[in-house]
């Protein structure tokens, strides 16, 4: 089931998305399906998002249209980076998001010998909660595994803002 999944590009089929706002329809525990369940089955989970449904609709269908590249910034990130020294005296506290969060610029390095193997985590849900920001929940197809990362949009793109435990990416982390 989950092969579809294996690689960059792997929500590429845009015709699999809805990305016309006025096809987006609210389900009875306020999510939004940007995409059918027999194709990606991901999701906009609205319980917690910072305006009403009709305000963010533009920019879901917006959204729908980015979900590709923003899924291979991902991939690009966890191939790329790694963390020095297995993180130890690169943490920062306080974290108010989890017990334990590490600091981008202390603790990452490009890793040498970058990652070639398919991604075991596909996108399930994106949370919209904060103007600006969006968060997308990654869940493991091997084992019961889950991480979160999170994208600001400013000046009409995204920035990989954290990826899992790791904070405060800065805007050309792929140019370091």
């Amino acid at each position: 089931m989950y092969e579809r999944y294996t690689g960059f590009n792997r929500y590429g089929d845009i015709s699999k998305f809805i990305t016309d706002p006025d096809l987006l329809q609210v389900t009875g525990d306020a999510c939004v399906y940007i995409s059918n369940e027999n194709d990606y089955d991901v999701v906009v989970v609205l319980e917690r998002c910072y305006a009403p449904f009709d305000e963010v609709k533009p920019f879901i269908a917006f959204l729908a249209t980015q979900i590709c590249e923003l899924d291979n910034a991902v991939q690009r990130f966890n191939r790329k980076k790694r963390i020095k020294n297995s993180g130890h005296g690169y943490v920062r506290f306080p974290s108010p998001p989890a017990p334990l969060r590490i600091d981008y610029s202390q603790s990452m390095e490009d890793n040498p010998t970058p990652q070639e193997e398919k991604s075991d985590f596909i996108l399930a849900y994106i949370y919209m909660e904060e103007k600006n920001w969006i968060s997308f929940d990654y869940w493991c197809t091997t084992e019961n595994s889950e991480f979160d990362v999170v994208f600001e949009y400013k000046e009409n793109k995204f920035f990989l803002r954290s990826y899992g435990i790791i904070d405060n990416i800065p805007d050309n982390w792929e140019d370091e």
